[in-house]
C-alpha cells in the first residue's frame, strides 16, 4: 500500500510540475485530502483537479475516478478534472462535456466525460481565465 501511496504522491507531484511549467501556476499538492477530503491540486483556479497512477486502468476503474472528481468538483464549487497516467502511455484528461441543455455536473456519468490532451486541456484552462470567455 505505501508503494502505490509513494507512487500516486510522485505522480500528483509531476503533475504540478507540468502545470507550472504549461500555465505558469504554482499549484500544490492537497496534503489535508485524506484527512479532510477535496481534490488532489491546488490552485488552478475554477478546476478541482485529481491525479491517478495506475499500471493498468480499467472502463470500472476510469468510471469509479470521474465520480470521485466529481463530487470533489460540486463540494469546490469548481470544474472536474481527471488525469490518469498508466504505466508506458501518455497521460490521459478527463473533463466535463458540457453539451447542449447540460446542466453542469448534474450527475456522475462517465458518459459525460470527454478524454482530452493535458496540452488541450492547459488551453481550456487559459480560455476558462479569459473574463471575456463566459
Amino acid at each position: 500500500m505505501a508503494n502505490s501511496r509513494n507512487k500516486g504522491a510522485a505522480f500528483e507531484r509531476e503533475v504540478v510540475n507540468l502545470i507550472k511549467d504549461c500555465l505558469g501556476f504554482d499549484c500544490k499538492r492537497n496534503l489535508d485530502q485524506t484527512r479532510e477530503g477535496g481534490h488532489d491540486l491546488l490552485g488552478v483556479p475554477g478546476w478541482a483537479v485529481e491525479c491517478k497512477r495506475y499500471a493498468q486502468v480499467k472502463h470500472g476503474d476510469l468510471t469509479r475516478f470521474w465520480e470521485q472528481t466529481v463530487d470533489q468538483a460540486i463540494r469546490a464549487g469548481a470544474r472536474p478534472c481527471l488525469i490518469v497516467k498508466e504505466d508506458r502511455q501518455p497521460i490521459m484528461v478527463f473533463v466535463d462535456w458540457d453539451g447542449p441543455g447540460k446542466d453542469a455536473y448534474d450527475s456522475f456519468d462517465f458518459n459525460s466525460a470527454a478524454q482530452i490532451s493535458f496540452d488541450l486541456w492547459c488551453s481550456i484552462v487559459r480560455e476558462t481565465l479569459d473574463p471575456h470567455w463566459n
